[in-house]
């Protein structure tokens, strides 16, 4: 297979990038364009679409992305990170710390470009700005220059037919999670308006340990895989150097207790470990599991959360404190019935995030077998 040797800005339409506004954000508004900031973007390349905000800035519409636009975060921790733009998630303004290169679709399939901003190639490129533990800064004209290895037109596009389907089905699965985390928890405040309890009735903080080297990058949970804005989590960078470290299983609840503000929650449905700065709550009993998860769900929960946390730079959540939170302790009856509605939802978000893992590996397993033409698929025909 022959491949061709060019640069992200011989792909673009002006053959360079451009950066965004800089303006700061605003709360969430329909009137507003809503505003892509390099906090929304994952690093997998998809959205964390729960903080969006908004901005209100004379000359926004002159920032907002189109169609097989990409941008990339150029500075701090995130540098590299992108998020391709084709326009299934809704109008964006981009924000200063973000480069746009628009893709001409003339010259390369964009979502090839899209897919290769995830593949090792790129992230080996992104690595050698950095300067010891110190990540680098790339501007527009390093982007610009960065060199990119591409196959045939045909290779491109049979890449994108194979690896497009998995991406929509992730997205699919998200968005019915989000649906459904969101329904659960608009039941929960419906039903249990008054307090006659605190959260200590109901639930405890995990004393247990298990051995680090028991665990993988999937079950362990520390505040830097935790997305904020009740995003779940994503796949650890790393495990902790310690021998042990606090045991989480299935019906734990985990709430980052830094910075109580990113709002960082997971529901537990298998065995694991969590970082010393995740908190681990553990339902009295196995039925309280979806009750205790969406009452710590709620935006109140936080909130009181961070009036009673510890310092200014960084806050931490107060463990004493945070147990007398005043909850709805229900009755057995009332528990029942809300199970009957929550456990479920539950279970099918369970069942989407696993089916969602899967795939991901599916994918990122193809992507570099199709991107070095391991796999040769320009022979065949797409139905």
């Amino acid at each position: 297979m022959e491949f061709d040797t060019t640069t992200l800005g011989q792909l673009s339409v002006d053959g360079k990038g451009s950066y965004g506004i800089a303006a700061p954000a605003v709360p969430y508004s329909d009137e507003l364009y809503t505003y892509l900031r390099i906090t929304d973007i994952c690093d997998g390349g998809t959205l964390n679409k729960s903080g969006l905000m908004s901005v209100n800035a004379d000359g926004a519409e002159k920032y907002l992305l189109e169609e097989n636009d990409i941008v990339f975060a150029r500075t701090g921790n995130s540098t590299g990170r992108n998020y391709f733009y084709d326009g299934s998630d809704g109008r964006f303004v981009y924000a200063g710390f973000l480069i746009k290169f628009s893709l001409d679709s003339q010259k390369v399939n964009p979502r090839f470009i899209k897919y290769y901003c995830q593949s090792k190639n790129y992230w080996g490129w992104v690595q050698s700005f950095n300067t010891g533990s110190t990540r680098g800064n790339i501007n527009a004209k390093d982007f610009a220059n960065m060199e990119i290895v591409i196959p045939s037109r045909e290779q491109q596009d049979f890449l994108v037919n194979i690896l497009k389907p998995i991406d929509e089905k992730i997205k699919l699965n998200q968005r019915i999670n989000d649906n459904l985390r969101q329904q659960a928890q608009e039941i929960y405040m419906s039903r249990f308006t008054d307090t006659n309890g605190c959260l200590a009735n109901i639930c405890q903080y995990s004393k247990e340990k298990t051995l680090v080297s028991q665990l993988t990058l999937d079950n362990y949970y520390s505040t830097e895989n935790m997305l904020p804005e009740k995003g779940g989590s994503v796949q650890a960078a790393s495990l902790p150097t310690t021998v042990q470290t606090t045991y989480c299983g299935p019906g734990d609840v985990l709430v980052s207790n830094i910075r109580p503000y990113f709002k960082k929650i997971v529901y537990c449905s298998s065995e694991g470990g969590c970082s010393t700065d995740v908190l681990c709550f553990t339902p009295k009993e196995e039925k309280l599991s979806a009750y205790l998860f969406y009452t710590l769900y709620a935006d109140k929960f936080f909130d009181y959360m961070l009036a009673g946390s510890k310092g200014t730079k960084m806050p931490r959540g107060d463990k004493q404190q945070i147990m007398t939170y005043p909850i709805h302790v229900p009755s057995d009856t009332e528990l029942t019935d809300y199970n009957s509605i929550a456990q479920p939802i539950l279970t099918k978000i369970e069942k989407n995030r696993e089916e969602n893992l899967h795939l991901t590996a599916l994918r990122d397993t193809l992507l570099p077998k199709l991107m070095s033409g391991e796999i040769d698929v320009s022979s065949l025909k797409t139905s």
